[in-house]
């Protein structure tokens, strides 16, 4: 098996990879201050929600009486309930009773160590390609011959 060979500067992946890195990073500390949440939708909602360095993705239905319109709310991290495990991944449904009808929240919860481990593939795949002046079968070519 022969390793690819490494450009002297970083490719456009490992470029863009670094980047994001960067900047979910900081979003990822900064979740561990500020909670962060936007939703859209009226009885029927999508929602995204940032805080304690997890991420959630979550599915809402609610009675016809009950409405949220589009926003963003900013929290204090605190109060931010996570699930806890240890998996990577974690799926929450719940169902809220209120007098007025049910109220369903279908949620994926990421944990922001797994996609920031996932970044640094291709910076990895860089470091790890042999550079390009290298010798491709350096114990051949080295061998003396008697």
């Amino acid at each position: 098996m022969r390793r690819s060979t490494r450009p002297r500067r970083l490719s456009i992946a490992a470029k863009l990879s670094l980047l994001a890195f960067v900047a979910l990073s900081a979003l990822g500390a900064r979740s561990f201050w500020t909670a962060d949440s936007w939703t859209h939708g009226d009885r029927r909602a999508i929602g995204f929600a940032l805080g304690r360095g997890q991420l959630a993705c979550a599915y809402v239905s609610m009675p016809p009486e009950m409405k949220i319109s589009g926003h963003h709310q900013s929290t204090d991290a605190q109060s931010f309930e996570t699930p806890s495990a240890i998996l990577p991944f974690n799926v929450v449904n719940r169902v809220f009773h209120f007098p007025s009808g049910d109220l369903k929240q279908h949620a994926l919860w990421v944990s922001l160590w797994f996609p920031l481990l996932l970044l640094l593939i291709a910076p990895a795949r860089w470091l790890i390609a042999r550079p390009a002046n290298a010798r491709a079968f350096p114990v051949v070519t080295d061998a003396k011959r008697e």
